[in-house]
């Protein structure tokens, strides 16, 4: 499968989950929140059929067939660390709490994905207090704050 036609299956899979976000209820009347339940998945809609179709207008550059990597065991180690990071976010976000959580999820991310050890400690703390205050306070979705959960009222 080439590019062009898996950024054609992104770009209509985008499409598909824009027009059906639009048919979710708008917000109710009484509440002080302007969006409702399509407002996120119109965005992902929106981005995913954009990412598409860039995959299909700009041509990726020809690989050079030496340069890629044999198959090995180690090919299957980072997305299996993803879901390991997935899964461990899910298990123990309750009683952690995000704030406590993500920072070190997302550096272990980083590391794995061989970023410098410098950005990836600055990322993975301050991306993770911005994520929290932009979901939390700014967008009104509750993160839980685990063991900060006395601290919240502060939080």
């Amino acid at each position: 499968m080439t590019d062009r036609m898996l950024g054609l299956g992104f770009a209509a899979l985008g499409l598909v989950i824009l027009v059906l976000s639009l048919q979710l209820p708008a917000p109710i009347a009484a509440t002080r929140i302007d969006y409702g339940p399509g407002f996120f998945p119109t965005i992902l809609g929106v981005v995913i059929a954009l990412s598409g179709l860039a995959m299909v207008v700009f041509k990726p550059e020809p690989v050079d067939p030496q340069d890629e990597e044999e198959p090995s065991d180690k090919n299957y180690l980072r997305p299996a660390f993803v879901l390991v990071a997935a899964l461990v976010y899910i298990f123990f976000s309750q009683q952690i709490g995000f704030l406590l959580l993500a920072p070190p999820i997302l550096f272990s991310l980083l590391m794995v994905g061989r970023a410098a050890l410098v950005p990836s400690v600055l990322i993975s703390i301050i991306g993770s207090i911005v994520v929290y205050f932009l979901f939390a306070k700014l967008l009104l979705v509750p993160l839980p704050l685990g063991l900060l959960t006395p601290l919240g009222g502060y939080l």
